[in-house]
């Protein structure tokens, strides 16, 4: 089973705040490893329960499917949250367990 979702015209920095750039760093290099392509852009791919994933716009869920884009998220937030941690706002860390907090409830319905 494969989630639902819409492509959302969102910006990264709206959506990750100060910590967007590093995301979408660290993100880019998993989609290397995973995909073999160099990222380019970005779209979001954005969930019913609000949940954000950035996604190259090379791919598509039939390439990365939602389940393992979500996971690879999951993997950046938890190491650029570990990286970044003195650096961060107040707004950083609530981003950060907002987002967890999403991906760990497509997790626990069975989507990711």
């Amino acid at each position: 089973m494969d989630a639902e979702f819409e492509v959302a015209p969102l910006s990264a920095r709206f959506v990750f705040g100060s910590l967007s750039p590093a995301i979408l760093s660290d993100l880019a290099g998993r989609y290397a490893d995973e995909a073999g392509i160099d990222v380019r852009h970005w779209a979001i791919w954005v969930f019913a329960n609000g949940c954000s994933v950035p996604v190259p716009t090379q791919i598509d869920n039939t390439a990365i499917p939602a389940i393992r884009a979500a996971q690879l998220l999951k993997r950046t937030l938890e190491k650029v949250s570990q990286v970044q941690m003195h650096a961060m706002s107040e707004a950083d860390r609530f981003m950060i367990s907002t987002a967890m907090s999403q991906l760990e409830e497509l997790n626990s319905i069975g989507i990711a």
